[in-house]
């Protein structure tokens, strides 16, 4: 049976008492059907909010193709600072955060994967890196530098694996070793300097008969 309540001005329902209901520590309004609100509403300022639901639906009822006003997600009050932002970006259809800065920054570059770490100059891995089989490529002809700190080296443990290249031009202070076709060292195994080279090193062999020779 429904029924209805006007009332000309505030209407106020307060529980007093303890609570009796499981887990209720003080007097509670209990609602145990739906609760409809047609007109605005007041927010509350709670200590702390505790959420059971695990799944929760931000720009519920959206009619439109995507998001209405472009983005939707939660947003952090800083007071005088920038608000810190959460946002799905419909326009790019990738997650952004915002740090406090004001400004929107993709959180992965694309929905396959993270393919660009761009914002962290400095990044450090807890644990050794696997690259799955893929290779370490440099952009745009950088160099790809190993540089322990301090008294650190580096220590390769396997063979390693020189592809045939054309001769590299020679720089100061700095040896180049590379492989080319064998040629009457017999090793293939390559070194240029700005001031030697290119020279092929010497196998064990070819010495021997080279000492016999000479």
């Amino acid at each position: 049976m429904s029924s209805q309540k006007r009332i000309n001005g505030n209407y106020t329902i307060e529980a007093l008492g303890a609570g009796t209901q499981i887990g209720l520590t003080a007097a509670s309004v209990l609602v145990t059907g739906n609760l409809v609100v047609t007109g605005s509403y007041d927010t509350q300022t709670v200590t702390n909010t505790e959420v059971l639901d695990k799944d929760m639906t931000l720009n519920a009822g959206e009619s439109g193709a995507g998001i209405t006003g472009g983005t939707a997600g939660i947003t952090v009050e800083r007071g005088s600072l920038t608000n810190a932002r959460l946002l799905y970006d419909e326009a790019t259809d990738l997650w952004k955060i915002d740090q406090g800065s004001g400004s929107l920054v993709p959180i992965v570059q694309s929905v396959s994967g993270l393919t660009e770490v761009i914002d962290d100059t400095t990044p450090q891995l807890s644990g050794g890196l696997d690259v799955n089989g893929q290779s370490i490529i440099s952009a745009s002809d950088g160099d790809i530098t190993i540089a322990p700190n301090g008294t650190g080296v580096t220590i390769i443990n396997s063979a390693i694996t020189l592809s045939e290249e054309s001769d590299p031009t020679g720089a100061a202070n700095v040896t180049k070793v590379y492989a080319k076709e064998a040629a009457s060292g017999g090793t293939g195994l390559w070194v240029v300097t700005d001031t030697v080279g290119p020279e092929e090193l010497v196998s064990k062999s070819k010495a021997i008969v080279y000492g016999i020779i000479f």
